[in-house]
């Protein structure tokens, strides 16, 4: 199949994602009534069935998480091409060093109680 150089277009509700997000394929311009098979990457990520009118609006979901940019293609008699950015995030870095103001809290707070036990203790002797 060729590229649709018609009236017709793909939309995703997004530019970027994460994984889990959801993302919404909106396309027009299919064949009345066609299925509607969208892949990326080689994948099936949706399918949907086009209207009366050739429009179609499904859910994207991707199988493999890749970062980077991810072409989507929908097929229904045409074929229109629409792009999501995928990024990938990291939450190590945040929790090791909320790890280390944990432990350095913990230490300051055991150094000021053993000398205000110390304090007592001299006092008394």
């Amino acid at each position: 199949m060729t590229p649709y150089d018609g009236d017709g277009a793909l939309t995703l509700d997004k530019d970027n994602i994460q994984p889990g997000d959801p993302l919404t394929a909106t396309g027009t311009g299919c064949d009345p009534g066609s299925p509607v098979r969208l892949s990326a990457l080689g994948e099936d990520v949706g399918t949907a069935t086009a209207n009366d009118s050739g429009t179609f609006s499904t859910r994207v979901e991707f199988t493999m998480i890749q970062p980077g940019r991810h072409v989507v293609r929908a097929d229904c008699g045409v074929v229109l091409v629409g792009s999501v950015d995928v990024a990938l995030t990291s939450s190590t870095g945040g929790s090791s060093s909320t790890l280390v103001i944990l432990v350095f809290f913990v230490l300051v707070g055991a150094i000021l109680v053993r000398r205000q036990f110390a304090g007592l203790f001299t006092r008394r002797g």
